[in-house]
């Protein structure tokens, strides 16, 4: 048979339609692989991503605080972040995992302002971080957020405050708030913030008012027997303002009772 009369000849009708065919499906994987080479080299030349930067940037500030911390996770929103840390044992144990909270400044570094095992909207505000950024950083609503807040203090509305903290004990001595002391304290704080609520702009709200551990003091008059306890509590509004006050009650005998913030009787 002659050689010319073979089908895979490119002569041939056929054979011409499959070297055209190959010729064509070269073009489009040479002009492929071109585009894709720039990309390719671009990609490796781009430098680490945010994520991996805050990660370098929280384990360092981290590991001044704990040498052998492991970050692993990291969201920042308004020069805050939150960070998931893994620190690992070599007694077998399985390792703890905490949550770290740190300022980030202009440049990137971190620096950390405290680490537990979750942080309440309350913490977190007295770590002055906003009520919005706490949103973005453990990536819930707002409205969440506020709510959680409001949860923390037992809040029910009404223009009322919700009340937290101040079943545990003070200092000195450990002295203790008896259930209708207690009562009564809430109705005269109420009473105030409730005409103090009812003037307030959208937000400006009293939504809780949290007893704390500082500042707290107990003295007796020796002459009348009178006590009179000394509290320091904090004012939370529903837009996240927090200011502390002073808050004192004194018990004597015959039922006297008396209470003032910041110096001016509410009773």
């Amino acid at each position: 048979m002659s050689p010319y009369s073979q089908n895979n000849s490119p002569y041939t009708s056929g054979g011409y339609e499959k070297a055209r065919i190959r010729k064509l499906l070269l073009i489009v994987v040479i002009v492929f692989a071109a585009a894709l080479i720039p990309t390719l080299v671009l990609h490796g030349s781009q430098p680490d991503s945010h994520q991996n930067k805050y990660i370098k940037s929280a384990t360092a500030a981290a590991r001044k605080v704990n040498p052998s911390a492991i970050v692993t996770t990291v969201k920042v929103a308004g020069g805050f972040a939150l960070a998931t840390v893994t620190n690992p044992t070599t007694s077998g144990q399985e390792s703890v995992v905490y949550t770290a909270v740190f300022r980030v400044s202009q440049d990137g570094s971190m620096r950390q302002l405290a680490s537990g095992s979750s942080f309440s909207p309350l913490d977190l505000l007295n770590l002055g971080i906003p009520l919005a950024t706490q949103a973005k950083l453990t990536g819930s609503s707002l409205g969440q957020t506020k709510q959680n807040l409001g949860d923390q203090c037992n809040y029910t509305g009404g223009g009322l405050p919700g009340y937290s903290g101040f079943g545990g004990s003070f200092n000195p001595g450990g002295w203790q708030i008896d259930s209708a002391t207690l009562s009564s304290l809430e109705q005269a704080l109420s009473d105030v913030l409730k005409e103090q609520n009812a003037a307030a702009q959208p937000g400006k709200s009293v939504v809780c008012v949290i007893a704390t551990r500082k500042n707290s003091n107990l003295s007796t008059d020796t002459k009348t027997y009178t006590s009179t306890f000394k509290l320091q509590v904090q004012f939370v509004t529903g837009d996240g303002t927090l200011t502390v006050h002073a808050l004192t009650f004194a018990i004597g005998y015959n039922h006297y009772r008396n209470y003032t913030l910041d110096g001016h009787n509410i009773q």
